[in-house]
């Protein structure tokens, strides 16, 4: 089984794929990706309040209301939304296939302290979220004027407060939990550019899931922006398998 854009080969007619967003919420990043799906996988984005602060479970809440309740599908959790994805599988809603988890963690992500990490968001770190480093930090040098577009646009919609929120969030979440309980297929998406998830975080999950397939790509943070093609063709052959 392959997939390559819309000539896709699949063993079902059409399997709908759960998109949990990264830290800005918005789910518009997604656009590229969903763009290069096949006709046979059926996206759901999520998106997260903009304007509301809320820590994960008040996130988990919205993306168990957003999960199909009548055909069966797989869950993506990009970047902050990983956690997700495993509390929502942990709760075993009808359906749910797999999990897929792309750049992402299942406790504290970065290599400075949480206590410092907090003190930089005290002080305002997410005013700076249209800064040129802030987004070369995310984007790396090679994103397309599409993504150099449209990235900004994103962070343009999003209040401080609400970013803040969510790292915060992030400072205190532990899913080892729930990825070691998981008893669904695993496939995580990792970025050996990464400069926002740390390279521990990876050995942390697959130390705890040794079974969990790994894929690694050549890509700073944001896969499923900067290697597509690469990506899909990987998500796809999983849920093949499922």
């Amino acid at each position: 089984m392959f997939c390559r854009g819309d000539s896709a080969v699949s063993n079902f007619p059409s399997i709908t794929l759960v998109l949990l967003p990264g830290m800005d919420g918005t789910g518009l990043l997604f656009a590229p990706f969903v763009r290069a799906l096949p006709k046979w996988v059926k996206p759901v984005v999520v998106s997260y309040p903009p304007d509301q602060p809320l820590d994960y479970r008040g996130h988990l809440e919205l993306v168990m209301a957003a999960l199909p309740v009548d055909q069966p599908f797989f869950i993506l959790g990009e970047s902050f939304s990983g956690p997700l994805a495993l509390m929502a599988a942990a709760q075993r809603p009808k359906g749910l296939r797999g999990v897929i988890l792309s750049a992402t963690f299942v406790t504290w992500p970065l290599p400075v302290p949480p206590l410092l990490a907090r003190a930089f968001v005290a002080l305002g770190l997410f005013r700076l979220k249209g800064t040129r480093l802030f987004l070369r930090t995310v984007l790396g040098s090679g994103a397309s004027a599409e993504l150099n577009e449209l990235f900004p646009q994103v962070l343009a919609l999003l209040k401080p407060e609400v970013l803040a929120a969510r790292a915060r969030a992030v400072m205190t979440v532990d899913c080892r939990v729930e990825l070691r309980e998981c008893h669904l297929p695993l496939l995580a998406l990792v970025a050996e550019r990464d400069r926002i998830i740390a390279g521990r975080c990876p050995e942390t999950m697959q130390g705890i899931r040794p079974d969990m397939e790994v894929v690694h790509f050549d890509s700073p943070h944001l896969i499923l922006q900067l290697a597509t093609v690469e990506a899909v063709t990987h998500i796809c052959r999983f849920m093949n398998r499922c």
